[in-house]
């Protein structure tokens, strides 16, 4: 988890070192571009631990437990007006499956007495001796919350020639964010005011990213255990609300006849970013319905599954990717 938060932050700031002077106008709308795509991505991403292979765990005392990792991967275009904007190239590295954004959360289902009904939770957290570590190691600094509840109904239960076909609803919450360096002593940004073209000076720039996700997500599946492997296959409807806020955190500077409290009053008329002595941020939400299909394998061995995922949004032609280890009886 440590790695794929690293990965992120530092994937969008490798071209910093790149920078020359900055329209902060193109910026904005390719950071507007990049945060709006992020902001559809985590609905997405949200989900990622609620659906095991098994459609169906069985009634108590049938349970599983375990790990699972994943990402949801952002449409590359909206990284590649940033990185544009930037003067730079997106690396090749992400440019077919986009960026992505990561997840790590342990699971757990259980069945529900004499009901066809079981409950899912799940839950992830960088605690702070974590973050501390990954900043020493890194430079780059990130806060990681993902916690959710699932409730399946089975619809038909799985025997020598039906298999498990079950409906779900889930709630889920994500709360994330990054800072991490940009390894140059200060950036540029040209903007175009009441006064002309006027200069934003950053010291020591940080790219910083936030994001919070609440989402209801439904779902059916299908499932059915063929010897020591189980296939299945699903559909997800997700609604509900995701916000990104980024930026640069900086020791800000300007030429604006006024200094930076004044630039902000104007910018804030003006549909720009909000700008104080410690940088400038943007928000962007998404609020759209998300469908995806979703299907994977998982090699069952005595109590031991380890289960594998594809996730495919046909909208945005997204893709999420997720391992889960568990023990399940």
């Amino acid at each position: 988890m440590k790695r794929s938060i690293a990965a992120l932050a530092i994937a969008l700031l490798v071209s910093a070192a790149a920078y020359s002077q900055v329209s902060l106008e193109g910026f904005q709308s390719a950071f507007d571009s990049f945060t709006g795509d992020m902001a559809g991505s985590l609905a997405v991403n949200s989900t990622i631990g609620s659906n095991w292979s098994d459609a169906y765990v069985g009634k108590f005392p049938h349970f599983g437990v375990g790990a699972t990792v994943g990402a949801a991967f952002m449409n590359a275009d909206g990284a590649t007006s940033l990185f544009s904007a930037m003067g730079a190239e997106l690396p090749s590295v992400l440019d077919k499956l986009g960026v992505p954004i990561p997840a790590a959360l342990a699971t757990l289902k259980i069945g529900i007495p004499f009901l066809p009904i079981d409950v899912g939770l799940k839950g992830g957290y960088i605690p702070p001796s974590v973050g501390k570590e990954l900043e020493s190691s890194t430079g780059v600094s990130a806060g990681y919350t993902n916690v959710g509840i699932q409730v399946r109904y089975a619809l038909v239960k799985q025997n020598i020639l039906l298999p498990n076909v079950s409906i779900g609803a889930s709630y889920n919450y994500q709360k994330g964010s990054i800072k991490a360096p940009s390894g140059i002593g200060s950036q540029s940004f040209d903007v175009t005011t009441d006064q002309g073209t006027r200069t934003i000076t950053a010291s020591d720039p940080q790219l910083a990213l936030g994001w919070t996700s609440n989402t209801v997500d439904f779902t059916a599946q299908v499932s059915k255990q063929l010897l020591f492997i189980v296939p299945y296959a699903g559909a997800g409807f997700t609604v509900g609300k995701s916000n990104v806020t980024g930026g640069v955190s900086s020791t800000m500077s300007t030429s604006y006849v006024g200094g930076i409290s004044a630039l902000n009053q104007w910018l804030s008329e003006n549909d720009g970013p909000e700008l104080t002595d410690q940088g400038f941020t943007y928000s962007a939400a998404a609020t759209d319905p998300v469908f995806r299909l979703y299907g994977g394998l998982s090699l069952r061995i005595i109590v031991l599954d380890i289960d594998t995922q594809v996730m495919y949004v046909p909208a945005t032609k997204a893709l999420g990717l997720s391992a889960t280890a568990r023990v399940q009886i």
